[in-house]
């Protein structure tokens, strides 16, 4: 069944007409839903998936009736936040929030690091990129939209009370990810580097505060795909 996250749900009603214009596109244009297919919504206020049923298709809405709903429950019980040093394409960072959003992340911060590329996100892209999270929250199961911030600048020190985790190639004074012990009633915080890693100053930065340092092998992995092995990890091993 298509999934759509639908911000004006009525819960408490079991039939409505569906007048929304680009689920009501996607639908009858694209998909070509017929009579008695079914279709899940969600609104993010509650952990339930909410499946109706197509009882009629007019030119411009849907008839639509409730039949059941489904506890997803599909939420972490502690907070992964990835802080992610802006790539040099608009691509990675759409592949970045598309695949952290299927790990579970809560919340994600685009950050300029010391080596970040010069790459200019406006208002438009960004909407862009806030679609591409509803679109994956869609279709992994997840019932809580993420929330997006693009910074030039953010103070380390604001995260002091957190668990901070970056990430390095260099295998002195680090951790495995198996050697990892988190407490996971704080949040917790994964720094990825950009291309060309992190600058001397930002290590010495992160070490100074005492950070948990984590080698991730001795291949090099690409910003884009570095959290994919890590984050799920941490996930998987609470």
């Amino acid at each position: 069944m298509q999934r759509f996250f639908f911000p004006d749900l009525k819960t408490t009603n079991y039939t409505m007409n569906l007048t929304d214009v680009d689920i009501f596109h996607q639908l009858v244009k694209v998909i070509r839903i017929q009579v008695w297919e079914k279709i899940i919504f969600f609104d993010w206020n509650d952990s339930y998936d909410y499946i109706f049923e197509i009882r009629q298709i007019n030119k411009k809405d849907l008839v639509l009736e409730q039949i059941w709903r489904e506890n997803k429950n599909s939420e972490t019980n502690f907070e992964l936040n990835l802080y992610q040093s802006i790539p040099n394409k608009m691509e990675k960072i759409e592949y970045i929030l598309q695949k952290w959003v299927e790990i579970w992340i809560k919340n994600f911060v685009f950050y300029r690091s010391n080596r970040s590329q010069k790459l200019i996100i406006s208002e438009t892209k960004q909407e862009r990129l806030n679609k591409i999270i509803i679109e994956a929250v869609e279709q992994s199961g997840r019932n809580y939209i993420p929330e997006l911030v693009i910074l030039d600048k953010f103070d380390i020190l604001l995260l002091k009370d957190d668990e901070n985790i970056f990430f390095h190639t260099q295998w002195e004074k680090s951790l495995l990810l198996k050697e990892l012990v988190l407490d996971y009633s704080k949040n917790i915080n994964l720094f990825v580097w950009p291309e060309w890693w992190f600058s001397d100053d930002e290590i010495i930065n992160f070490n100074k505060i005492n950070w948990k340092k984590v080698f991730l092998w001795n291949r090099i992995l690409r910003t884009e795909t570095t959290g994919i092995v890590w984050g799920f990890y941490i996930i998987q091993s609470k």
